[in-house]
């Protein structure tokens, strides 16, 4: 952890950039540490609140859309090996298979409210070769409150920014909630619009 921090504080933006892309290119980097610790820099008035959620947008779509590409170019192979070797996460990737396959497109969108997911979801919805369109927006409509309720709670916080990472079953727990509203949501609502016709 102190060297994420100390990349971001040395390397500011095009660090928020680069951590934020490798998070959502499935790396284990949490982005607890990296949204709230830039959070904590806008409290420091070292970073700017619009322009950290500007760039860690930009670069959660950025590696979710090289995610989707692995998984559209020999993903299926990729998931089996390292899910049945047990590494890069391999019930993380199993959870985020499942949770694709339950709710498909919608599922990019509440996977990204999923701390165990998240990060993960754009790998089987690139396997399944997805629209890449209603990807792109899915990921966009879902990325943005994720960084914007991390780097918010982390300038709130202040110099207390690392409650984060003590509540994150708390968050967690919010967040499956919020996505499970939703996923059942626009569940009956498509069931309603195929009754319509």
């Amino acid at each position: 952890m102190e060297l994420l921090i100390s990349f971001l504080s040395d390397w500011g933006y095009i660090a928020l950039f680069i951590c934020m892309a490798l998070e959502n290119m499935n790396i284990p980097i949490p982005s607890e540490i990296i949204l709230g610790f830039a959070g904590f820099l806008v409290s420091q008035q070292i970073f700017s609140f619009w322009p950290t959620i500007i760039i860690g947008t930009a670069a959660g779509i950025a590696g979710s859309l090289l995610s989707y590409y692995m998984g559209l170019k020999g993903g299926r192979e990729f998931m089996l090996r390292h899910t049945v070797k047990g590494g890069l996460g391999a019930k993380k990737l199993i959870a985020a298979k499942n949770w694709f396959e339950t709710y498909g497109g919608i599922a990019v969108f509440t996977g990204r409210l999923l701390p165990g997911i998240r990060t993960f979801i754009s790998l089987p919805a690139g396997i399944a070769h997805y629209p890449l369109p209603q990807f792109i927006a899915y990921t966009i409509v879902g990325t943005i409150p994720w960084t914007i309720f991390l780097v918010y709670t982390g300038e709130i916080l202040g110099e207390n920014w690392m409650l984060l990472l003590e509540y994150k079953i708390e968050i967690a727990l919010i967040s499956f909630l919020t996505a499970g509203i939703i996923a059942v949501a626009f569940y009956f609502w498509q069931k309603s619009k195929k009754h319509e016709k």
